[in-house]
């Protein structure tokens, strides 16, 4: 009984967290008019580019995966994409309804309370949606920034030069002090670029943006001992050995 009690206690503190939505207006009814069905038809030139914007991004996600993300990140990339063109869907619905305030905080809201989430997500749906509309692409990592500043391979020119860098590079013979020397003394020279990068951080490029892996290299050495005397000698007892068997059968065959 007391473990059920705190239970309801500890779910009761997390509904108080969540801002409550009524159960009948004209939210509800909008949301499920959405929910209802998949189509949303939208007349905004703002809500018809963040759709724009999803639709690539959703189409690079595969490719991504591949070559940068691992399962993980990728479904919560495409969960982040979705809230956001739900959300978006959902809060046209809003506004087109005069009697409906705060649209954005009450859309994002639903949104996040569908996908069992809380606040904290509803608030990130619409901070994604504003920094999709300006980079086309979501926000990086926690782990990408450093003192509030980005990584210097968020400059796209920065991180095709380093991808044809490294596509160049013979196999196995990548390294983070080499990808190091070449950043710091070709790429980020040609863009005029007044920064380094230290080999702590070309080992975190190589690891977490550009999915290579940390793998001693070993070559292969095929040694040729056909003409060893053991093998010779071992060869030579198998061929007597069939010699004798194949005139035990052609014995056996006459009879």
């Amino acid at each position: 009984m007391v473990e059920e009690a705190r239970a309801a206690n500890a779910h009761a503190i997390r509904d108080s967290e969540q801002p409550s939505l009524p159960l009948d207006g004209p939210e509800i009814e909008a949301a499920r008019r959405l929910f209802a069905s998949e189509d949303s038809v939208t007349d905004n030139t703002r809500d018809s580019d963040i759709t724009e914007i999803i639709q690539s991004c959703l189409k690079d996600v595969p490719v991504k995966t591949l070559k940068q993300y691992n399962h993980a990140r990728a479904i919560k990339i495409l969960s982040q994409l979705n809230a956001v063109s739900e959300y978006v869907k959902l809060r046209t619905i809003y506004k087109s309804n005069k009697a409906c305030k705060q649209p954005c905080l009450k859309a994002s809201v639903a949104i996040a309370r569908r996908m069992g989430r809380g606040v904290y997500f509803a608030r990130q749906i619409r901070y994604n949606e504003l920094y999709l509309l300006k980079h086309h692409h979501l926000p990086p990592r926690k782990e990408y920034t450093r003192h509030g500043q980005y990584s210097l391979l968020d400059n796209e020119a920065v991180l095709h030069d380093v991808r044809v860098y490294l596509a160049a590079q013979s196999l196995g013979t990548v390294t983070p002090w080499t990808l190091c020397h070449h950043v710091n003394n070709v790429i980020l020279p040609a863009f005029e670029i007044g920064a380094t990068i230290s080999e702590s951080t070309a080992r975190r490029w190589l690891k977490f943006r550009l999915g290579y892996e940390c793998k001693e290299a070993k070559k292969g050495i095929y040694i040729d001992g056909h003409e060893r005397p053991d093998v010779i000698k071992e060869r030579k007892a198998f061929i007597e050995q069939i010699t004798r068997y194949e005139r035990y059968v052609r014995d056996f065959q006459r009879r």
